[in-house]
């Protein structure tokens, strides 16, 4: 068991193969997917012929969440899964309508100074 969702980190080519579901070559590239872009690539129905990695990976207490896909539910199971590869799903909007991007996680660093005083 990973964390709370998953019990295997999916392999780079079960990877490729959801992202493939959303219209998604590359991660890298700079890509939106907005729910109109899920309905052209037929997101939904990519995602339940593939369902049998879904399986696989998550946790067995997840199998109704999997199983039961919407669109709501798809943007969900991308965020879950790119997190596992140090990438996040950001929503932004634009005239109204969201899309989302797939960034990497920059690591964040805390800088400690010596001789620091803190009070209370």
């Amino acid at each position: 068991m990973i964390n709370q969702l998953f019990k295997r980190l999916p392999t780079d080519k079960e990877f490729k193969i959801i992202l493939k579901c959303y219209g998604i070559d590359d991660i890298t590239n700079n890509i939106s997917i907005t729910y109109l872009s899920m309905k052209i690539h037929n997101t939904i129905d990519k995602l339940y012929k593939n369902l049998y990695i879904l399986i696989d990976i998550y946790l067995p207490c997840k199998f109704r969440f999997i199983s039961e896909i919407t669109e709501k539910r798809t943007i969900t199971l991308l965020r879950q899964i790119t997190k596992l590869f140090n990438y996040r799903v950001c929503k932004y909007t634009c005239c109204g309508s969201p899309f989302y991007k797939i960034e990497p996680i920059e690591q964040q660093t805390i800088k400690i100074r010596n001789n620091v005083i803190i009070t209370f």
